[in-house]
């Protein structure tokens, strides 16, 4: 099965956000599904999907 990865822009716009609130939550690591190819950050979908369904979108913070 191919799962399906979103931009930060692809994402910004599926959640309704700015750019600037995925930039951000990069940075603290709380967005699941987050893989980093190079220097660009892909999301995938399905995690992004379930963490909705489930009303926790952001993870907690690594310590």
């Amino acid at each position: 099965m191919e799962q399906e990865f979103l931009t930060v822009k692809e994402l910004a716009n599926y959640l309704n956000c700015s750019e600037k609130f995925i930039r951000k939550h990069i940075e603290s690591r709380r967005l699941p599904g987050m893989v980093k190819i190079g220097r660009v950050y892909r999301f995938r979908k399905s995690e992004i999907e379930k963490r909705l369904l489930s009303g926790r979108l952001l993870t907690d913070s690594k310590k």
